[in-house]
């Protein structure tokens, strides 16, 4: 479950109400007579409750209408919900809304079928955001809006054909932390822990074991998770690839005196963003880094970004970036001169790469001072 700031709770109450320890509540209405099992999954995994509320067009809206403006009935003294609306029936709750609902306390409209008049006002306490397919255009509003470009409505739901997984994912990022803010949670600790004890498990010797590879896969969700370590494709999808890429690619390749150095950390509702120097002797072939290389002993010392998704307090996908000429340069299977004669006779003399002095550009720039051209190495 998310974890509270402050003195706010799990279900977003504050002081003598705290009591209540229910997980809080998400309604979801769609214009289906049942909604996409894998976006309930995903909620259950954040410590939520979901109902679901089907708008059916054909029935007397104001029936629909009614039962909207009566969700608050159903609840306990003190305690607030959250109302995710899909197509139809968010062009329904984003008018509704205009006017208070009582304990609602953030609303996430996914491409409704009538856009929302931008000069309409919501209540300033509610947290609100609309997400629009490839076509449809809000001019300037006084509501939080995000378009994605090259989508159709339905982008969002996993079992419909116009499913679109990048954006998605952005979507998802988007409504999980408009949420989040409505009931005064905040999930980065938890974000921030689970991927300090991933840090933990891949990179401290004494855990190494017959049980590694497992173990990695432990932490992730059970449901297709992957890593792709960019430059050299490697990693997996699906627990069994990547079960068998720690334990028999990754652990293996650690050289005895790599050590990594954290520069920076950014960390979101459901993603951590670390900026790293990683530098090592290159004594033995490196799978994920090196694949194929024979050991060099050369020092190497690079800057390495990873991106890493966490759902529900596990980890979703890795995805790692270096700059691949940097290492090849650094270990003497690049040469910086070696420039092709057509280039040449278009005056390039070298190659634009630079080696170890790009990961100490990165920990002090004002010591190592190399903004100017031509680039060093």
């Amino acid at each position: 479950m998310p974890l509270s700031n402050g003195n706010a709770t799990p279900n977003g109450t504050t002081g003598f109400l705290s009591f209540n320890a229910k997980p809080p509540l998400v309604w979801i209405t769609g214009d289906e007579e049942e909604f996409d099992e894998t976006t309930l999954r995903y909620w259950k995994e954040e410590g939520f409750t979901t109902k679901y509320l089907p708008y059916k067009p054909t029935a007397d809206p104001n029936t629909y209408i009614a039962r909207l403006k009566a969700l608050h009935n159903e609840l306990p003294l003190g305690v607030h919900y959250a109302l995710i609306a899909y197509g139809t029936a968010a062009s329904v709750v984003l008018r509704i809304a205009t006017k208070p609902m009582p304990r609602l306390c953030a609303l996430v409209a996914y491409y409704p079928s009538v856009i929302p008049n931008p000069r309409a006002t919501y209540p300033s306490q509610l947290e609100l955001v609309v997400h629009l397919a490839g076509r449809q255009v809000v001019p300037q509003t006084e509501f939080k809006s995000y378009r994605y470009a090259g989508t159709t409505p339905g982008f969002a739901e996993y079992a419909k054909p116009e499913f679109e997984g990048v954006e998605a994912g952005l979507a998802w990022g988007r409504t999980l932390g408009c949420v989040q803010r409505g009931f005064r949670l905040d999930s980065r600790p938890q974000v921030e822990e689970t991927w300090d004890k991933s840090l933990q498990l891949k990179f401290t010797t004494e855990l190494y074991d017959d049980e590694y590879g497992s173990e990695m896969v432990d932490i992730m969700v059970p449901e297709d998770p992957h890593v792709t370590y960019g430059p050299t494709l490697t990693g997996g999808i699906g627990a069994q690839d990547l079960e068998v890429f720690y334990r028999d690619y990754f652990d293996p390749s650690i050289a005895p005196d790599s050590k990594i150095r954290l520069v920076s950390r950014t960390i979101g509702v459901d993603r951590v963003v670390d900026e790293m120097v990683v530098s090592f002797t290159h004594t033995a072939e490196i799978d994920w880094l090196l694949p194929n290389v024979p050991p060099t002993n050369k020092k190497v010392e690079i800057p390495i970004v990873s991106i890493v998704g966490v759902r529900g307090g596990k980890l979703t996908q890795e995805h790692v970036y270096w700059d691949q000429a940097s290492v090849l340069l650094q270990i003497g299977l690049l040469d910086p001169e070696n420039v092709p004669k057509d280039m040449k006779e278009e005056g390039l003399q070298r190659l634009p790469i630079s080696g170890a002095l790009q990961a100490r550009q990165v920990l002090d720039p004002q010591k190592s001072r190399y903004h100017a051209f031509p680039p060093l190495i």
